[in-house]
């Protein structure tokens, strides 16, 4: 029983010494602790004003209010942050010990200001003041490079520095980078553990820039190393939207940073519009090799993207620098693919009754201001909405949110297409086009870009338009331009013009030697009066007009039978209707009456020749018959006038 009291009594001293030891603590010297082991390792001022309490719960330590960290040197905009609140905890048995270790750190409402000059200095760099831990780095490390040693305790004089867990609770924090655009956050947390400066630092950042949460896990294997200007192995992993961003390598708060970038979201639209971005729908995948240089120079290696159904390969160098970042990038696939939504614009036509429209859905072109640069594409194979392509080179370059596609190679039907495509979405979207084609194939490039497949044959054509609008819709009905097409051997199915003449309407194939005419565009209606057609025993001329906006036709054929003096007969044929389902009819009535004014003008003129025989008509060159007779009955009469008064 002796030896129990004992121990009781021993416990019970121990614990009475304890509660006076620490209720002697002041708490100005546990901040002060804490100031002074912050500006060893950063150089910078960490300010408390107002009152400092100790707190007992939920740690042994101190409160206080209002507190400041200074800001770089070259800053004249104040505090790098403040907080309203701040809660510092110790180790309880360091501190029995007369060893004070700061252990929590708790900061309440901060607004923290991040700065970046025009010559690229940054406000975080904490590497011009603080501890020196050896090594530096003079710009972006290499995924290789070996793990950096811990820093030496003896130069830092933080042996028992121990920072079990930060916490920041609703920051605000400003970016105001010189130049651009100042750009802020809220509702911002964080949380670090780092047991020892020679131990890695786990941080957790929580955000919601753009409506939907997005978190940040990250170790850093070495802060001392990173705060002191050099590069630290890191581990970083970005969860928004169901999808994750995962980095791999090698990181500095200059900022730089390489290392190995891996993208997986089921949904690539909900991952993308948690981080501010957009036009990516279905399944993304991205992996890669990337560098940040202190420069602001981004380098992808190696890059693979999978989205939207297509994989691509990419290789890019993007300078950050700049209104906009200006990108030199070179994309390959084997296959592109793309799909409307909606399925409009390219496929044929599902209603046989009434013209099919062009999509009214909203055309997005906002991308196109997010970069400047050139991009070079290269695709042995392209599914655009329907309308097939071969082996693809082309060439895109970018400048304030104006692009113009070079096509260098692209097989089409058989045939090939070159020349440049130009959109535009500085002031509202518009497109301009100058394009060659040779010898494509006629019946399957009209079946997939217009619901065409009546015209077989390879054709030469050239075409050049422009149009704007916020939509398919509003482009095709606002297009004008002009073109030139020609047309070698090839048939029209659905009629025969030979059989057509002979009166049989049963339908059948035209077969034409060539055929050429040329095109103006206006307000989306296409304008043609030249259309010649030359068959082996018939020749035709076309004109009428085609809706590209309305997707519909009027036109009409004349197809002629050849005479020694000219065409003998015409029987013209009409194309009205829809592109889908057009109605294809001659007009007979025209064709009778063609004839019929033939006949009635041989007759007219069989009946002059006989008058003009009875009535010993001498015509003048150039007269008429009627002139004739009026002058044979002037001098007829003046004859009669001068026998009646008794001239000669």
């Amino acid at each position: 029983m002796k030896v129990i009291r004992g121990l009781v009594a021993a416990v019970l001293i121990l614990a009475i010494g304890a509660v006076v030891l620490i209720v002697a603590l002041p708490g100005e010297k546990i901040a002060k602790l804490a100031a002074d082991q912050v500006k060893a390792m950063t150089g910078r001022e960490l300010t408390f004003e107002g009152k400092v309490g100790i707190s007992w719960y939920p740690v042994l330590g101190v409160t206080t209010e209002k507190v400041s960290f200074g800001n770089a040197a070259w800053s004249e905009r104040g505090p790098m942050f403040t907080a309203d609140k701040a809660v510092i905890g110790v180790d309880v048995m360091a501190a029995i010990g007369g060893n004070i270790r700061v252990k929590n750190v708790e900061l309440v409402a901060p607004d923290v200001l991040l700065e970046k000059t025009a010559d690229g200095r940054v406000n975080w760099d904490l590497s011009a003041g603080g501890v020196s831990t050896g090594a530096q780095s003079s710009g972006a490390p290499s995924s290789g490079e070996a793990t950096p040693e811990p820093a030496p305790t003896a130069e830092t004089g933080l042996e028992n520095f121990a920072l079990e867990r930060l916490v920041i609770r609703d920051a605000q924090v400003r970016y105001i980078e010189h130049g651009a655009a100042r750009q802020e956050l809220s509702g911002v947390s964080l949380q670090m553990a780092w047991p020892g400066v020679d131990k890695a630092a786990d941080l957790t950042v929580k955000v919601s820039p753009f409506g939907a949460p997005l978190t940040v896990d990250a170790t850093i294997a070495a802060p001392l190393e990173m705060m002191a200007g050099g590069v630290s192995p890191v581990e970083l992993a970005l969860q928004a939207g169901g999808g994750t961003a995962t980095f791999s390598g090698r990181a500095g708060i200059a900022p730089e940073a390489s290392g190995k970038l891996n993208v997986t979201a089921p949904d690539a639209a909900v991952f993308l519009a948690a981080l501010g971005a957009g036009g990516l729908e279905g399944p993304l995948a991205v992996a890669g090799d990337v560098t940040l240089t202190r420069t602001g120079v981004v380098s992808v290696r190696g890059g693979q993207v999978s989205a939207m159904g297509n994989d691509l390969s990419v290789q890019a160098d993007v300078n950050l620098n700049g209104p906009r970042p200006k990108v030199a990038a070179q994309v390959a696939t084997q296959t592109l693919r793309f799909v409307s939504e909606d399925g409009e614009g390219g496929g044929a036509a599902n209603d046989n009754a009434a013209p099919v429209g062009w999509s009214k859905a909203p055309i997005d072109a906002s991308a196109l201001a997010l970069v400047d640069g050139t991009i070079s594409f290269a695709a042995e194979a392209m599914d655009l909405n329907g309308i097939t392509f071969g082996k693809t080179r082309a060439t895109v370059e970018i400048d304030r949110a104006r692009a113009v596609a070079t096509l260098q190679e692209m097989q089409a039907y058989e045939g090939a297409v070159s020349g440049t495509f130009v959109a535009n979405n500085r002031s509202g979207f518009s497109v301009r086009g100058d394009l060659k084609v040779a010898q494509i194939a006629l019946q399957p490039f009209l079946a997939a870009t217009a619901d065409l497949d009546r015209f077989t044959g390879k054709a030469d054509f050239e075409s050049r338009f422009l149009s704007s609008g916020a939509s398919l819709d509003a482009l095709m009905n606002n297009m004008s331009g002009d073109g030139r097409v020609e047309v070698g051997r090839g048939t029209i199915e659905g009629m025969d013009l030979d059989k057509l003449l002979r009166g049989d309407v049963t339908g059948g194939t035209t077969v034409f030697n060539s055929m050429v005419a040329t095109w103006t565009i206006a307000d989306g209606v296409l304008t043609n009066n030249d259309l010649l057609m030359s068959l082996s025993r018939l020749a035709a001329t076309g004109k009428g007009t085609v809706g590209l906006g309305l997707r519909t036709i009027d036109y009409v054929f004349s197809p002629q039978l050849r005479g020694p003096d000219g065409p003998s007969l015409i029987v013209p044929v009409k194309i009205t209707g829809s592109w889908s389902n057009p109605s294809i009819v001659p007009d007979l009535e025209k064709a009778l009456k063609r004839s019929f004014d033939k006949e009635i003008k041989a007759a007219e003129d069989e009946a002059k020749q006989k008058l003009e025989k009875e009535l010993g008509l001498e015509k003048q060159e150039g007269q008429s018959t009627e002139d004739a007779i009026k002058d044979k009955l002037e001098k007829e009469a003046l004859r009669g006038l001068q026998n009646l008064l008794g001239g000669n």
